[in-house]
């Protein structure tokens, strides 16, 4: 056996040439520095260039357009292994803080950037869970006698992010409002979602939509969020006019928009 198909043997690249809508034949592993073993898997579509895709549950995936072979996507994986491997560790131990992480006595959560303690008081007097922000912490009370551990757990979390959410709708109103005002736009009605990757938007109508979890960032990385919404309604697009408006504004918002990428991982992960 040659070379070549003893490393294709060793690596588990098959070839199957197969053709479809979206082929999904070919396999491969790459083999890391630190002795793991990663799989990925090639697809080929419509699409006019190659890319690698790590998702957020960890699978990687080679993307080819139809004309290229199989043999290409094996060779663009192994090259960029390093890449690969990087992406794989990032959300290993996003994952890994994610499970450490329990809605529980003493645990520290996020408030304005701030770390707040998490403070469980059973008050089986109350008909529902109650969060209140304390010198002490965030206290949340309510009837828990008749939850079992993990039961609880989840009852608290969902306590929580209720207030959080309740609280940000008063924070990013006035937030708009002020902003609104120096910008010198208006803007329709404001929305607080449960976005699952996005920090805001604005409709063509005006509308404005912000992530409840903008309340667990610094001030200055909210605020950054809402003038950038509101330079939507001179420009919308994200062209050299429309980072102009909001450089006008927030001159370091280069700064701050790098902050809030690193907010992201620990952010999605927990809450």
């Amino acid at each position: 056996m040659g070379k070549r198909k003893e490393e294709e043997k060793r690596l588990g690249i098959r070839y199957k040439e197969a053709e479809g809508p979206d082929s999904r034949g070919d396999t491969g592993k790459i083999p890391f520095d630190d002795g793991s073993i990663c799989s990925y898997r090639i697809i080929k579509s419509d699409r006019r260039t190659m890319a690698l895709q790590v998702t957020k549950a960890g699978e990687v995936f080679v993307r080819l357009p139809r004309r290229l072979p199989f043999r290409a996507g094996h060779e663009l994986a192994q090259k960029n292994k390093d890449w690969i491997f990087a992406q794989v560790e990032k959300i290993r131990r996003a994952s890994e803080r994610k499970n450490a992480f329990h809605w529980t006595e003493g645990t520290s959560v996020l408030l304005y950037g701030n770390n707040r303690l998490l403070h469980i008081k059973p008050d089986n007097k109350k008909k529902a869970f109650c969060v209140q922000d304390t010198k002490e912490g965030l206290v949340v009370s309510g009837p828990m006698a008749s939850y079992e551990e993990e039961a609880l757990e989840s009852a608290v979390k969902e306590a929580v992010k209720l207030w959080y959410r309740r609280e940000a709708r008063g924070y990013l109103e006035a937030k708009a409002s002020s902003w609104s005002a120096v910008m010198n736009v208006g803007y329709g009605k404001i929305a607080v979602r449960d976005q699952a990757t996005r920090w805001g938007s604005c409709s063509a109508r005006g509308n404005l939509n912000f992530n409840w979890r903008l309340v667990l960032l610094p001030e200055e990385l909210a605020d950054y969020v809402v003038v950038h919404e509101l330079a939507h309604r001179i420009q919308m697009n994200h062209s050299r006019a429309f980072w102009e408006i909001v450089e006008k504004e927030l001159p370091d918002y280069r700064l701050r928009r790098r902050e809030l990428k690193r907010y992201e991982g620990e952010i999605y992960q927990r809450y």
